[in-house]
């Protein structure tokens, strides 16, 4: 009776075995060197005129290794966009899950929003040289993106109940929020504004107020007298 294994060719390196913590490492730390190449020729260039060995050279690695984490262009490009969507969505979960006051946790959530994207402006290129609007098209099958509605729009469900918002449907009121703060930061992106990211943010929470507050509760601002010359 043979013995087990008698006859058998001896294990490969690396064969039928998980791959050892450093090459795990160092596989990641690749991934994520392509992943911000590629944000930044995607940026520059668009996705469609973007060839995959231009990342592979901006990132110092052959096109096969590129290959063998992202098996095509659209592969890396959704895998950009879920990658950088999860880090989004950490920023803005702090001020979307609060407990504090709806116009509040508006305030918070858009500084958020403004504070990532302005830190993170070749992937804001990046959306809005394809047209992926964050409230309707492909960007619908993004895990990120539906944790990222579905949190604006029970804020928004919140500030309904509290008649604060507006009595209509809060799906749509979140998304209409969305699309606000995208126009605004297209704009600033166009013309290179030097705002600070601080005023951004009140420009852009100004203008929710007036499309989701409810008329009776839409913030009042008091500006200051002035003093009558003779």
């Amino acid at each position: 009776m043979r013995s087990a294994g008698a006859g058998s060719e001896p294990a490969r390196p690396g064969v039928g075995r998980a791959a050892s913590p450093t090459a795990a490492a160092r596989a990641r730390r690749v991934r994520d060197q392509v992943l911000d190449c590629a944000e930044r020729v995607f940026a520059e260039r668009g996705y469609h005129a973007s060839k995959m060995g231009e990342v592979a050279g901006l990132a110092g690695v052959s096109l096969s290794t590129v290959y063998a984490s992202f098996p095509s262009k659209r592969d890396l490009f959704e895998a950009l966009h879920e990658k950088r969507g999860r880090a989004f969505l950490a920023r803005l979960q702090p001020a979307l899950r609060s407990g504090e006051p709806v116009l509040v946790c508006l305030r918070r959530a858009v500084s958020a929003f403004v504070d990532w994207l302005v830190q993170h402006r070749n992937y804001l290129r990046v959306d809005l040289r394809e047209g992926r609007s964050w409230a309707i098209g492909d960007v619908e099958a993004s895990r990120s993106f539906q944790s990222g509605i579905g949190l604006w729009t029970r804020l928004v469900e919140r500030g309904i109940r509290e008649g604060v918002f507006c009595d209509e449907d809060p799906r749509l009121l979140a998304t209409t929020a969305f699309a606000i703060m995208q126009v605004q930061l297209a704009v600033l992106l166009e013309r290179g504004e030097p705002a600070t990211p601080e005023a951004i943010a009140d420009r852009i929470t100004r203008q929710l107020e007036r499309a989701l507050c409810a008329p009776t509760a839409t913030p009042r601002r008091v500006t200051p007298n002035r003093r009558r010359t003779s």
